[in-house]
This record gives structure tokens, C-alpha cells and sequence, in this order.
């Protein structure tokens, strides 16, 4: 009988726990309800410093805030490790949302350059197909492919719906096949424009949302296997250390 009340107890704490939890995310969301009609929230809960909650924007933002949401700051959250080295914990969540998001999008949607041989690592990469750094890195193709790493191509228009860019990308992700859809790339990024296409329901501006809330700003932007976001240009044999591919 004493074990029944002891369960009990304890899992009425848990419940009480989990409704103040809750209770503590909406009051939350009140208090910041004027920030919440700029900027859509998309999550609340517990931060990793005590006391503190973060709350994730729609724009990839992350803030903390107090319990009432009466005060919040802006920024990354850092912890000293016990050897004394700094660990961004803002980063590391973001790195957990990032691979959540990839993993949301089709796989049969990215537009693969496979690793030639044994594929020892992949890199998704938020491409757009004017960007003069976005064809410097696919220049680099074969020789990444080379060194084992597959490259993933998701679409990032920079200049958003509409643009030239955007209906260019559509063409190539609306081709028949993957190998089309391969040669239509490398093509477009060669100022070789492929037909115009909108016979296919295309995936371009909604993998630029997964790439905006993923925290893409420009192009190329990389997404390495354990979620880190690099932004920018990188050489294959940069990529290849950073991949910790020998």
C-alpha cells in the first residue's frame, strides 16, 4: 500500500510539474504577444541556464527570458566547461533543429552529387544558382565527390519569389530525373539557362523557408552531418577536414 502512494505521489508531482511547465510557456507567450505578431514564435521551454527560458522565433532567432516573459535578452548562452573551454549551448540546440529540419524536407527533392567510391560524409548545401560563390564551390564538385563527400543541394534564391533565380531553379528541380536535374545545375551555374519548366509542383521556395528557419542568410550556406552551419564559400579540402574526412 505504502509503494501504491509513494508511485502516486510521485506521479502526481510529475503532472503538477508538467502543468506548471506548460502553464509558465503561455504566460510566456502572453508577455510576449506584441513581439509574437512581428515575429511568429515557434517554441518555449526550459533553457539550460536555470531559471530561463529560450523561446525560438520563426526567423531563427533565439532569445531567453524569465519565467514571466517581463525581461528577455538576445544572444547566444555560453557554459565554461570544466577544462575551461566556452560551449555555445544556443549553438548546439540549433545544431538539433537544424538536422530536424533537413530531415522534414523530401530527400527525393535535394539534387544529389554523389561521393565517387566509399561515401565517407555528406554536406547539405543551400545553394542559388547567380551566386558567384555558390559556382566557385561547384566548380570544386568533382573534387569533393572525390574525396568521399556527397553533396546535397537544397535551393536558397537569394532574391526570393518571383526573381529570375527562383524561376531558373525551378526549371532544374522540375526536370524528369535526378541526372537531368544534375546537368540542368551544373549548367545554370554556367549562365547556360535551362527551358523554362512549371509543369511540377516545385520544392524551390519551400526549401528556402526550411533554409531561413534553419538560420540561412546568404549563399552558399552548409549544413555539416552533426547540424553546424557554415556559412559561405569553402574549399574541398577545407570541407574535407571539417568533415574529419582522411
Amino acid at each position: 500500500m505504502r509503494k501504491f502512494l509513494m508511485m502516486a505521489a510521485a506521479l502526481f508531482a510529475f503532472a503538477a510539474t508538467v502543468q506548471a511547465e506548460g502553464d509558465k510557456e503561455a504566460d510566456i507567450r502572453n508577455a510576449l504577444r506584441g513581439l509574437n505578431a512581428m515575429v511568429p514564435i515557434v517554441e518555449v521551454k526550459p533553457a539550460a541556464f536555470p531559471g530561463l527560458y529560450q523561446v525560438t522565433l520563426k526567423s531563427g532567432e533565439t532569445l531567453y527570458t524569465n519565467e514571466s516573459g517581463s525581461h528577455f535578452v538576445v544572444g547566444d548562452m555560453f557554459k565554461v566547461s570544466e577544462n575551461g573551454a566556452l560551449v555555445n549551448l544556443t549553438e548546439e540546440a540549433k545544431k538539433g533543429d537544424r538536422l530536424e529540419l533537413l530531415a522534414s524536407n523530401d530527400a527525393s527533392d535535394t539534387i544529389n552529387f554523389a561521393a565517387e567510391g566509399e561515401k565517407k560524409a555528406s554536406v547539405t548545401v543551400f545553394t542559388d544558382v547567380d551566386c558567384f560563390y555558390c559556382r566557385k564551390l561547384h566548380k570544386e564538385i568533382a573534387d569533393i565527390n572525390a574525396l568521399g563527400i556527397e553533396v546535397r543541394y537544397l535551393a536558397f534564391p537569394r532574391a526570393g519569389a518571383g526573381s529570375p533565380a527562383h524561376l531558373t531553379m525551378d526549371s532544374v528541380w522540375c526536370a524528369d530525373d535526378e541526372e537531368t536535374r544534375k546537368e540542368l545545375m551544373t549548367k545554370a551555374k554556367g549562365d547556360s539557362l535551362p527551358q523554362a519548366n512549371s509543369s511540377c509542383e516545385s520544392p524551390v521556395l519551400s526549401q528556402m523557408n526550411v533554409g531561413r528557419k534553419a538560420g540561412v542568410t546568404g549563399t552558399p550556406a552548409l549544413v555539416l552531418e552533426d547540424g553546424t552551419l557554415v556559412p559561405g564559400y569553402v574549399p574541398a579540402a577545407r570541407l574535407a577536414e571539417m568533415l574529419q574526412v582522411n
